[in-house]
């Protein structure tokens, strides 16, 4: 069971791989757009502050497309004060939507997230293999006979 937090640290690595390439794809490749700021909210649960933003915006020759966005609150500041918000948009790809005014601030986060995956993908690694080494220590003890040492007085 141990084996389970690495691997599931490792898809989280690969989740957040595929993110900064669909960032930096759809902002290189995208088609520029101003998109309407239709709701912005911010969330406060306990110890944990999030808002989430829509947008609509109406692609060449296609229907309107309303998306709700998450955002930290880091970015409330920047995205709050706006009506109109300048967006790349690239179907195809992994991120289809980036909000060009935080578009560096939403990558080196997404950088920054990813270097924590992989330093705990080595500890839990680390942790998984010395865990294992002693578990199998231990079930080897357990399989060995009992020794019995009688004395025989003649």
């Amino acid at each position: 069971m141990i084996w389970l937090l690495p691997v599931y640290l490792l898809g989280m690595a690969i989740h957040m791989g595929a993110i900064y390439h669909g960032l930096e794809k759809t902002y290189d490749e995208g088609e520029s757009y101003l998109a309407d700021v239709v709701h912005f909210e911010i969330k406060q649960i306990a110890a944990q502050t999030n808002g989430s933003i829509t947008v609509r915006f109406t692609p060449d020759g296609g229907d309107d497309i309303t998306r709700k966005l998450s955002q930290p609150i880091q970015n409330a500041a920047q995205l709050q004060a706006s009506e109109m918000m300048p967006i790349r948009y690239h179907p195809d790809s992994y991120q289809p939507i980036v909000l060009v005014p935080i578009y560096e601030f939403h990558k080196k986060m997404v950088l920054v997230n990813l270097a924590v995956l992989i330093v705990s993908i080595f500890i839990t690694l680390f942790v998984a293999v010395i865990a294992h080494r002693f578990a199998g220590r231990k079930r080897a003890q357990e399989r060995q006979p009992e020794q019995k040492i009688e004395i025989i007085d003649s």
